[in-house]
């Protein structure tokens, strides 16, 4: 009896060791780049993570007014990747925005409720970066302001934003703000199912479907699409419930509650 409460203590200080090795071996490997305005073109890089975005790109932004900026995002738009636009007041009115452009395109724009100043600036991309820093998206930060942009692949850091970037999008948003954005480029908008194409519910089985059903069905990219269904495949006798989905990190709660809230029904059978 002794011997086995030796050795059971012996296991547990293995796997304490062997979580405190990984989770320090995880953060080593966490890196922060840091651009300055004026000097290292924060433009550059943040259209460089754009194009490289595969699934999901969330922003909030307290001004936006760079096209340059703008015309990735709508690239990115057609290509399959999830955009979603989280913006202060101000630009629904201001003369440069590019809030309406993004709208007439089809991008997922919402509107603050602070009746202050939204000041976030930040965007996450796919799960793997973080884009934060001083530096709105504007042509004057990357070329008369000295500002700072920072890209950080820290695990705990981006689940942090994007926790917040969830309760942005579907706790601090507001309706009547946002209809007028969308009015003033005389496009409908609908609470439920903003950018939605019928007020339809869909069903769709992710053990038997195809990568185009995934594409059409969930609204994602042709890549996140093969994702899915090759960690299908990698599990024997595929999905065992809906929310398997979500060992895929390019896929968060925030596509569950939309998914929900467009009337998509996701089987196993």
């Amino acid at each position: 009896m002794p011997q086995n409460k030796r050795q059971i203590k012996l296991t547990i200080i293995l796997l304490l060791t062997t979580i405190l090795i990984s989770q320090f071996f995880l953060i080593s490997l966490a890196k922060t780049e840091v651009y300055f305005s004026l000097s290292d073109n924060p433009q550059k890089e943040i259209i460089k993570n754009i194009n490289q975005a595969q699934a999901f790109i969330n922003i909030a932004m307290y001004v936006f007014t760079d096209k340059e900026i703008a015309l990735p995002l709508i690239d990115a738009q057609n290509r399959g990747v999830k955009v979603r636009v989280y913006l202060d007041k101000s630009q629904i009115e201001s003369t440069y925005s590019v809030s309406r452009l993004l709208v007439q395109k089809g991008i997922k724009v919402r509107i603050s409720t602070n009746n202050y100043i939204m000041h976030h600036k930040f965007a996450i991309i796919d799960n793997r970066l973080l884009l934060t820093g001083s530096y709105n998206w504007t042509f004057s930060a990357n070329n008369r302001n000295d500002e700072n942009l920072m890209v950080i692949d820290d695990p705990e850091i981006i689940a942090r934003y994007q926790n917040q970037f969830g309760k942005l999008w579907f706790d601090k948003y507001n309706l009547k703000r946002t209809r007028q954005l969308y009015q003033k480029e005389n496009i409908n908008f609908s609470l439920t199912l903003l950018n939605s194409s019928d007020l339809e519910n869909k069903t769709i089985n992710i053990n038997t479907s195809s990568q185009v059903e995934l594409i059409k069905i969930l609204k994602i990219s042709e890549p996140l699409a093969q994702k899915i269904i090759n960690l299908r495949e990698s599990q024997s006798g595929g999905f065992k419930e809906p929310k398997d989905l979500l060992q895929l990190p390019e896929l968060t709660t925030l596509d569950w509650r939309e998914w929900e809230v467009e009337g998509i029904k996701i089987t196993i059978n």
